[in-house]
């Protein structure tokens, strides 16, 4: 795996997400060394110390494919925005800015691959959310998408990065990215969702899961964390807010796993999520719902071949349109050119 460019290593992740469980004396390590290499969680310390049923370890793994991984990673810049400092990367040059959003837990680690594959041509943001990596833990601002949004919209502001912004999210990052597009449709020249959180996700599985819902919402109130679990718990909050609000016009890529684990397939949450994606076009203005063949959850670490294509087609396809809010504008290649038609 790449890592991120920077001059220093951070110190231990203060997410919480290796925390021990309170009264079970177990560790949960979501690092990349506690993957196996296909992606899946290690958990059979966890079933071994409280001789837990599959389900538990279905809800488990369900966590993990909410919540992703946290890892340490080197920094660039920061900005205080809300609280304390907010750390982020920023790389490339060229309009537009590739905004980088991660899943629930992540700092920037998880897109090192696409990062540094996309830096000689583009302009590339990555930034850990508060509570994460060097990122301070306790601003203000809610955690819910909105919120998020907002507070991810001042970091920009802040850092001197104007718009128009390409918005990359993975995992409920790309739920954070599909706010921001709809609170700010005017800056956003295209979107790319990386096997993205549907705004619907937990409702749909209360329903169609009811059992494995609850024990879901028990496990995250017990394993995460500071702002991972504050995100975690109010991702639904807002919501209901964006439907009315514009969507922008601009070029999408809607990317997607296809490799889940036995569990996920028999317990009916694979079929789930399947019938879920084709409901993000409409939301997102996307034409087609794009597999990814031998991917899991991670698409840009299995594939990040595939995830930075994604990413420069939208990119490409921005230049040709131009700024949303200035029709006709060329955006600047990084040589300064308009892009060949």
């Amino acid at each position: 795996m790449g890592t991120m460019p920077g001059t220093a290593s951070r110190r231990p992740d203060p997410t919480g997400w290796r925390d021990a469980i309170p009264g079970d004396g177990i560790a949960i390590d979501a690092g990349t060394g506690g993957r196996r290499p296909d992606g899946a969680f290690r958990m059979s310390a966890v079933e071994r110390r409280l001789r837990a049923p599959k389900s538990l370890a279905w809800v488990i793994t369900v966590a993990a494919v909410l919540a992703g991984c946290a890892s340490p990673m080197p920094n660039t810049g920061n900005q205080r925005v809300t609280g304390g400092p907010i750390v982020f990367t920023h790389v490339g040059h060229g309009e537009p800015t590739v905004v980088l959003q991660s899943g629930l837990g992540d700092g920037r680690d998880p897109w090192a691959p696409v990062l540094n594959a996309l830096r000689a041509e583009h302009s590339v943001f990555a930034y850990d959310r508060p509570g994460y990596g060097d990122s301070t833990a306790t601003p203000p601002t809610p955690r819910n998408p909105c919120g998020i949004a907002t507070e991810l919209h001042g970091l920009l502001q802040s850092a001197g990065i104007k718009p128009p912004y390409v918005l990359v999210g993975h995992s409920i990052g790309g739920l954070y990215q599909y706010a921001f597009s709809r609170l700010y449709p005017d800056e956003v020249a295209g979107i790319v969702l990386v096997d993205a959180t549907h705004p619907l996700h937990l409702r749909k599985m209360q329903v169609e899961v009811p059992v494995m819902a609850n024990m879901l919402d028990s496990m995250s109130r017990r394993v995460f964390r500071g702002m991972m679990q504050a995100e975690f718990l109010q991702q639904q909050d807002c919501i209901d807010t964006l439907w009315q609000k514009p969507r922008p016009d601009v070029p999408v890529r809607v990317l997607t796993r296809t490799v889940y684990s036995p569990m996920e397939t028999a317990s009916g949450f694979e079929s789930m999520v399947h019938g879920l994606e084709p409901n993000w076009l409409p939301l997102v203005g996307g034409k087609e719902i794009q597999p990814v063949a031998g991917s899991g959850h991670y698409i840009q670490r299995d594939k990040p071949e595939v995830v930075t294509k994604a990413i420069e087609e939208v990119v490409q396809e921005a230049r040709e349109r131009g700024h949303p809010s200035a029709p006709g504008a060329a955006l600047r290649s990084p040589a300064g050119a308009r892009p060949a038609r």
